[in-house]
């Protein structure tokens, strides 16, 4: 059996990694919006975290 066409593939990665993606993002902002409740190097980190999911976000939309 012959390998889907990597157009196909890239959808389904896409797909896949989008998902969990999106909770990572909304979960993170959610904390950041209490983010009086948590100390510096916490809320710094969560920042990170969100400009990276925000990015591979991009990258994945750039996907197809």
């Amino acid at each position: 059996m012959a390998d889907p066409p990597i157009a196909d593939r890239l959808a389904r990665l896409r797909h896949d990694l989008s998902n969990p993606l999106s909770a990572i993002l909304a979960e993170t902002q959610l904390l950041l919006l209490n983010q009086d409740k948590y100390d510096e190097e916490t809320v710094s980190t969560l920042k990170q975290i969100e400009v990276l999911a925000r990015r591979m976000r991009e990258i994945l939309l750039s996907l197809g």
